[in-house]
């Protein structure tokens, strides 16, 4: 089967997704304005014109339907709304699967009336949706998406790389001692809504307190040294390493290193080193989205805060600062939960019987009814 992709390349999401389907023995094709190599795949780049963006945007739309009638596909999987959506849905190719990110639902629509409707239009012109958390799917609805052909797919983790353990060697080469209590953030250092300025300083509050306590920051994207900046201004030198992107072995492992993960965004789906975190039985503190909410029951596999509250924040952090029992309690929780929904290869199969049932006429599968759920609130989180 011939698979084309409509991605953001250089993405570790986009290489793991389309490599699966590589993997299975598929004739794979990456259409994508940041090309690079993908082992197992042909990479198109549709970087086209010059000037104002509108332009560019609409001389790559001429690329991918070049591209597409010359590559003639089975199936378009198309990613992200914002962009590559609006490309996918102008080509007029179908059978197309749309699968959405996180901001580029929860955020873009709501900036302009015409990225309102352009998303409107490729969230209803798409044959079915894939989201990573019932949350994200209901907002598309709200939008424009059929719940009779969404269905929830976790980006997904693979349980070999990301397991239980210890790494002392990795923490003490990052200067933690062995009866530190480290707490990672993780999150992009790109966007202000990951919040992590209020880690900064609720971790500030709790090296007051807690004199076990140390603290990391990794960011995936983004300039670090602001961040830094701030650490020194909340007086956490030389309790806290400031990090830049962690390659995603190392990530495990720094995972395995750490007692507590940190995720607080203000807007989210299904945060990916979260579902990571969880398969390491690292106890978790989110903010109170529905996205995370999700997968972590508050007191059960880790706790829950609201967006923003610095406060809230910090009194998480001391009570699994000093507690053993419920680190490791919330951990077996958290382990649980990856274990049962999270795994990367069930949920591309997942991804695999929609795409049969676009081609072959197989049954939908039956996470279709995941959709229904309803926000009790209509559009912006």
């Amino acid at each position: 089967m011939r698979l084309a992709f409509l991605s953001i390349g250089r993405h570790i999401h986009t290489e793991r997704w389309i490599r699966w389907f590589a993997d299975q023995g598929h004739d794979c094709h990456l259409l994508t304005v940041q090309p690079g190599d993908v082992p197992g795949v042909t990479v198109h780049d549709i970087r086209r014109g010059a000037g104002p963006k509108p332009l560019r945007y609409a001389a790559s739309l001429v690329a991918v339907r070049g591209l597409l009638r010359r590559l003639r596909p089975d199936l378009l999987n198309t990613h992200f709304l914002t962009g590559y959506g609006y490309w996918g849905r102008f080509s007029g190719f179908h059978p197309n699967v749309l699968t959405v990110w996180g901001d580029d639902v929860y955020v873009t629509p709501f900036e302009s009336a015409v990225k309102n409707r352009l998303a409107r239009a490729a969230l209803r012109g798409c044959d079915a949706l894939t989201g990573d958390s019932a949350d994200i799917l209901a907002v598309a609805a709200t939008l424009g998406a059929d719940p009779a052909r969404s269905f929830r797919v976790l980006w997904g983790v693979d349980f070999d790389v990301f397991r239980p353990g210890a790494e002392p060697d990795w923490r003490a080469a990052r200067g933690f001692a062995p009866d530190d209590l480290v707490f990672f953030s993780p999150r992009s250092y790109t966007q202000p809504y990951y919040n992590i300025d209020i880690v900064i300083a609720a971790a500030s509050r709790v090296a007051a307190e807690q004199p076990r306590a140390r603290f990391l920051f990794s960011g995936y994207e983004g300039d670090p040294a602001p961040f830094a900046a701030l650490v020194r201004q909340a007086g956490l030198e030389g309790r806290a390493v400031v990090a830049g992107r962690l390659p995603h072995d190392e990530f495990a492992v720094a995972l395995r290193a750490c007692d507590a993960f940190i995720s607080v965004p203000s807007v989210d789906a299904t945060a990916v080193s979260l579902l990571e975190a969880l398969a390491t039985a690292r106890p978790a503190i989110v903010s109170s989205l529905a996205s995370a909410r999700e997968w972590v029951q508050d007191g059960v596999s880790g706790l829950v805060v609201p967006p923003r509250d610095v406060a809230a924040l910090a009194a998480a952090m001391l009570r699994l600062a000093g507690d053993g029992a419920l680190r490791r309690g919330l951990g077996d929780g958290a382990l649980a939960v990856a274990r049962r929904h999270a795994g990367f290869a069930g949920n591309m199969r997942l991804v695999d019987a929609v795409f049969a049932h676009l081609l072959t006429g197989a049954p939908w599968p039956a996470d279709a009814s995941l959709a229904v759920l309803r926000r009790p609130e209509a559009g912006r989180p």
